[in-house]
């Protein structure tokens, strides 16, 4: 989850900043404020002449360090202004009246003033017509006291040289006022979806890690049945001709099923040390070795006749794994639930007639047990038609429905069902990749010699 934004340590240092550059103007020998009447006291001493203005400044430095401070500080927190607020805005208005009548530089003040006011009273959500109210107030009090200071100074247009000013100001202080609201309420949008927007990224990453730990969880239930279970599955079918070998009193053969319990327990540990280090199932070796592998271990664990008939292939190596899981699938049904004799595992690749398309790679399983529709259990899944899987032959159908969700991730299709001529046939089709171009002479075919094969040569059906 994305934290909160901070708060500013200092918010309000920006008016501090803007209060005392008003201030040090004023004070600059020959401006507009307070030194510029260093002149008009002949009889008085230089430092003396500016007690007045210098006191007016330090009363506007009291007033906004006690009233002023605290109501931009509500303003900032999103409170609305208190009493004693409203008294403040009223003695700034009065105050710079007097200090203008005392001295026309006073009006400077106003540059300060009126974001004052527009702040303090024009939060969201408020009237417009508050701060414009206030502005007047203070465009008013700053023409009459420029009045009094023209009069006193001898201006023969006293009044109307007051009136331009205070219509002046006013109209500026509005119109900055209401440019500065609608950036504001601008940036208060923006920050507003900022802030919705980090927490639906915030959602969407918790929500993104619920996923992918789903999808971790999912991928390592398949792993785990197609390797651990069948292992330890065929653990226990080895224990138990072990046991009934030694009950017969067949030392031999007890001693013989004892040797392949380890061996195949050996295999449990490694497979299990694969999963834990997350590495490839095939390891470095490439598909066809590995279905030898499973094969060769079937063999050895049932006495199950396997033949393994395998042709070039070229596969990506994710696709590799896919067809390597299917063929534990489908050995393992046909050695759980088949009550089958012979296996057929073929691994062949076939054109798809359209030079620019690549070739389809197919895995078949077959064996000449009692078929799905006797067995347990009858499934038939597709990856492209998303057909839905009945019960597995294996597994509750949780074998036939993760592999056929692997393959539908690859673009494949799965088909499972019975297999003309009696028993059972698993059937996994992928796409190849494009095999490179190579002359026709001596293009490599699937062959039945280059195949391996476990067992004694026999009928060339299942």
């Amino acid at each position: 989850m994305s934290k909160p934004a901070q708060p500013a340590k200092s918010p309000l240092r920006w008016w501090d900043l803007g209060v005392g550059a008003v201030c040090i103007v004023m004070l600059i020998p020959g401006g507009v404020g307070v030194v510029s009447r260093r002149g008009d006291a002949a009889n008085m001493q230089p430092f003396a002449a500016l007690f007045p203005e210098l006191g007016i400044l330090a009363g506007f430095l009291v007033l906004y360090v006690v009233t002023i401070r605290p109501a931009l500080r509500r303003e900032h927190v999103g409170l609305p202004p208190a009493g004693r607020d409203w008294v403040a805005l009223a003695l700034l208005a009065i105050g710079l009246g007097a200090a203008v009548a005392m001295s026309p530089g006073f009006a400077t003040l106003q540059a300060i003033l009126y974001p004052m006011i527009w702040t303090i009273t024009g939060g969201s959500g408020r009237p417009r017509a508050v701060p414009i109210g206030w502005s007047a107030a203070l465009a008013a009090a700053t023409g009459v006291g420029a009045y009094f200071a023209y009069a006193r100074l001898g201006f023969s247009d006293a009044a109307w040289s007051a009136a331009m000013i205070a219509a002046c100001s006013f109209g500026f202080a509005v119109f900055l006022g209401l440019w500065l609201t609608r950036v504001y309420s601008q940036s208060e949008q923006h920050r507003s979806l900022a802030e919705r927007l980090r927490e639906s990224q915030a959602e969407v990453a918790a929500l993104s890690e619920a996923s992918g730990a789903a999808a971790e969880r999912e991928r390592l239930s398949r792993e785990l049945h197609d390797t651990l279970t069948q292992t330890l599955t065929g653990l226990v079918m080895l224990s138990e001709q072990a046991e009934r070998a030694l009950l017969a009193g067949d030392s031999e053969r007890a001693l013989e099923r004892t040797v392949r319990v380890g061996a195949t327990a050996r295999d449990a540990v490694g497979e299990a040390r694969a999963l834990v280090a997350t590495t490839q199932p095939l390891g470095e070796g490439e598909l066809t070795p590995a279905l030898e592998r499973i094969a060769a271990r079937l063999h050895a664990d049932t006495g199950l006749e396997v033949e393994c008939r395998f042709g070039p292939v070229h596969l990506d190596r994710e696709q590799e794994v896919v067809l390597l899981r299917a063929a534990q699938e489908g050995l393992a049904n046909a050695r759980r639930h088949a009550h089958a004799t012979r296996v057929v595992l073929v691994l062949e690749e076939r054109e798809s007639g359209n030079a620019s398309l690549p070739p389809r790679v197919v895995l078949r399983v077959e064996d000449n047990g009692v078929g799905p529709a006797a067995g347990p259990g009858r499934a038939s899944a597709s990856g492209t038609t998303g057909a839905p899987g009945a019960r597995g032959a294996g597994g509750g159908g949780f074998g036939l429905t993760g592999l056929a969700d692997r393959a539908r991730a690859l673009g494949g299709e799965i088909n499972f069902g019975p297999r003309e001529g009696g028993g059972a046939c698993l059937e996994v089709s992928l796409t190849g990749r494009q095999s490179p171009a190579v002359p026709a002479d001596h293009r490599v075919r699937p062959r039945r010699a280059a195949s391996a094969r476990l067992v004694t040569p026999g009928s060339e059906g299942v």
